[in-house]
């Protein structure tokens, strides 16, 4: 066990990840061997739930991959189930006040920081068996996506236990009343990036987006770049240019 490897990579550069919504150990392995710094296993709009993570997890074991979980919820149970499948890093949707940021940070500690259970699952064999440990090494990040969480994203970054934001710009976008994408984004859209990477600057935790490298240079650390079903849609995309060459 080394610890948590992407919190080496993004205090050094930009961490880049790829979405998996597809639930199939073949679908991960190949996003392994693609060489991403992360998977972003979404159980809020994948076609599996929490419970279906851990054969899923066990495929990036022994990889340079740092296996991320959005749960569906701000939910207790939810998140420690996501934690004792293997996550490292947790992605906490619809985070729109302190006092929610403070529910999610809380779940993904032991005590004395948090209120995480304890149990042998293979999270054990993640990050160890220390709770201090543990406690140092996961990571937990909240989702700015509405207007109100935007407004509250100053205090949201600085709560303790929150190490990112991760931006949803499709909610946020029609939270604001705009059409949810895709980049570039309404100016307004563009401009609570810059707003929520300037407050995480300022509280010293990560800015992520779910966006590609583009949006590297304006200071996210956090980037999902792709994900199984854009790699899967881009047949088609080659399906049309040999039809055009047959004419």
């Amino acid at each position: 066990m080394t610890g948590n490897r992407l919190r080496r990579v993004w205090d050094t550069r930009p961490a880049l990840g790829a979405w998996c919504w597809i639930p199939a150990p073949a679908v991960v392995e190949q996003l392994v061997w693609g060489g991403f710094d992360f998977i972003l296993f979404d159980c809020q709009h994948g076609e599996f739930g929490v419970g279906d993570l851990e054969p899923l997890l066990r495929v990036t074991t022994n990889t340079e991959v740092t296996p991320v979980v959005r749960v569906p919820t701000n939910d207790y149970y939810a998140i420690g189930h996501a934690l004792d499948a293997g996550a490292e890093v947790v992605v906490v949707p619809m985070v729109e006040t302190k006092a929610d940021a403070e529910r999610a940070a809380a779940a993904t500690r032991f005590f004395p920081t948090g209120t995480r259970s304890y149990a042998g699952t293979r999270s054990t064999r993640v990050l160890g068996t220390d709770p201090e440990q543990v406690n140092r090494e996961v990571a937990c990040l909240a989702m700015v996506e509405t207007a109100t969480g935007l407004a509250n994203v100053a205090e949201i970054a600085g709560t303790e236990g929150i190490d990112g934001i991760f931006i949803g710009p499709a909610d946020l976008a029609i939270t604001l009343g705009l059409p949810p994408g895709p980049p570039p984004y309404a100016t307004e859209v563009e401009r609570a990036i810059d707003q929520v990477v300037a407050a995480c600057v300022s509280a010293g935790v990560v800015p992520g987006l779910a966006a590609g490298s583009d949006y590297a240079a304006r200071g996210l650390r956090f980037l999902t770049v792709t994900g199984d079903r854009a790699l899967l849609q881009r047949g088609r995309s080659e399906l049309e240019k040999a039809r055009a060459a047959l004419g």
